[in-house]
């Protein structure tokens, strides 16, 4: 974390998560919107993603997720999702002989 005073002097900090939910509540506080945290965002990012169609394995590594099940719990695609999956599988139809 960079810190920038007004002389132009800039510090070099690590970011705590303490540091990170201040500044996402200062800035939550100046947009006026409802309170969030952290997590929220990070959900919000991988229910993206998988709703624009990223595959789950790509969000899975991109989240740093150990394994599928993890990711799955972000996928907030309905049915509908589904179905247009299912119309995208190619079946061929061979007429019977």
């Amino acid at each position: 974390m960079c810190r920038v005073y007004r002389g132009g002097r800039i510090v070099h900090r690590p970011l705590t998560d303490s540091s990170l939910y201040r500044a996402i509540d200062r800035r939550r506080k100046e947009a006026k919107v409802a309170p969030f945290t952290p997590h929220d965002l990070r959900r919000s990012f991988g229910g993206d993603l998988l709703d624009a169609g990223a595959d789950l394995a790509t969000v899975q590594r991109l989240m740093g997720h150990s394994g599928p099940q993890t990711t799955a719990g972000y996928d907030r695609r309905g049915e509908r999702s589904k179905r247009h999956a299912v119309r995208l599988r190619h079946t061929p139809f061979r007429p019977a002989s």
